[in-house]
């Protein structure tokens, strides 16, 4: 599991995060990982970020505190249960004489579930997200709205009220997306030439991944009335990334030449290299989550 970070949801702490490392690594032993259960259909729960087989739910340097979610669900193909399915009314039919209605075989079908479960084959899914507690953020690395969410729930289940909110622009991100298109990107910042455009009229998309700083078309379809949805930027000589209209980072790609910082590290000490890159990586996102914030003229969104 790499530590540097691809997908970013951002949310505030409105007065901060309180808790001590300790405080909260007490929180989180309550909800603990267990191994999904043999008729449950999944598990979710806290690891060590260091390694699944640690003690440690917590993981603490220069300030931020590294988490990690593992979710854990039964994998039965559709067709399986189908087939199944399919074979079981096909014999009652002929034993009953009688047909099969909706509801019966939908009674049928959570039997056949239900005897299928013990025997899954199980799928884990990590989630890693830390806690700047001197810049007062969460950032969540998660490919997808559903597992940030999810990881969300598990925090405010664990700690109770959580005080942070995801953010939002006090102005549509789309709009100063545009107008970075049509005059200039602020200092520090450049396009790498990946483009979403959507017509908001008939909800038309384009898209340009042609790696070039400058498009023609895209002044183009800007007149014609589209707007952006997600673009490609590179912050500083620090990392790349597609902003989406919703403020969610993607494709974060760090600079190799910052990757390759610490490698003068032992390479025998790993935990000194592991540690030395999550010092850079978050040093890193401070930077650019700061900008962020100023350039998108950031509020909050309902506090969770």
């Amino acid at each position: 599991m790499s530590l540097w970070f691809r997908n970013l949801h951002i949310y505030r702490f409105v007065d901060g995060f309180s808790l001590s490392q300790e405080a909260l690594e007490e929180k989180l032993a309550n909800h603990r990982f267990q191994s999904c259960a043999r008729q449950a259909k999944e598990s979710i729960g806290w690891i060590s970020p260091l390694h699944r087989h640690f003690d440690e739910l917590t993981y603490e340097a220069h300030g931020c505190l590294l988490l990690c979610m593992r979710k854990e669900e039964k994998v039965i193909p559709a067709s399986a249960v189908n087939e199944a399915l399919e074979e079981r009314v096909a014999e009652v039919e002929e034993q009953q004489g009688r047909q099969v209605f909706k509801k019966e075989k939908q009674q049928l079908k959570e039997d056949i579930l239900a005897l299928m479960l013990p025997k899954a084959f199980t799928r884990a899914t990590h989630c890693f997200a830390y806690i700047d507690t001197k810049n007062g953020f969460l950032i969540v690395n998660a490919g997808s709205n559903s597992l940030a969410d999810t990881f969300i729930s598990l925090l405010i289940e664990s700690v109770g009220q959580l005080g942070a909110a995801k953010i939002a622009g006090d102005e549509n991100p789309a709009t100063i997306m545009n107008l970075w298109l049509k005059d200039e990107l602020p200092e520090g910042w450049s396009l790498t030439g990946e483009y979403e455009l959507k017509d908001p009229a008939d909800e038309r998309v384009a898209r340009f991944r042609d790696n070039e700083a400058e498009n023609l078309v895209i002044g183009d379809l800007l007149d014609d009335g589209y707007w952006v949805n997600k673009l490609g930027i590179q912050y500083q000589d620090e990392l790349k990334a597609v902003i989406q209209h919703d403020l969610q980072i993607k494709s974060v790609k760090f600079d190799d030449e910052l990757v390759k910082e610490n490698e003068d590290i032992d390479s025998e000490d790993k935990m000194a290299r592991w540690d030395a890159d999550f010092v850079l990586m978050t040093r890193t996102l401070a930077g650019f989550v700061e900008a962020l914030l100023a350039e998108f003229q950031v509020g909050d969104t309902v506090e969770a």
